[in-house]
């Protein structure tokens, strides 16, 4: 029978390939699940970036538009108070 590894050199070689290669394959497995957790996550960021742009546009733009308006309504209602305080002072007077 023959000797398959002459020297402790060869023993080296060979499980230093056999290694390499359970590393590579490790390298392959762990990369393809890296990229199923990566489109799982971008799945879950368009639906995150949906409901942001739902919320955006059911809440903020109302309570924006709401702001808008008395911004643009106070002036009115505190003329229309002066002028009420104004003409009950010149009542009191007469």
């Amino acid at each position: 029978m023959e000797i398959f590894f002459a020297s402790s050199l060869d023993t080296l070689y060979f499980v230093l390939t056999i290694a390499i290669g359970m590393v590579a394959v490790f390298l392959c497995v762990a990369l393809l699940y890296l990229t199923l957790v990566l489109r799982d996550a971008e799945k879950i960021l368009d639906k995150v970036r949906d409901t942001a742009d739902k919320v955006n546009a059911f809440v903020v733009k109302p309570v924006q538009i709401a702001a808008m308006v008395v911004d643009r309504v106070r002036p009115i209602i505190e003329s229309v108070f002066e002028n009420r305080s104004s003409s009950s002072s010149k009542r009191k007077k007469k």
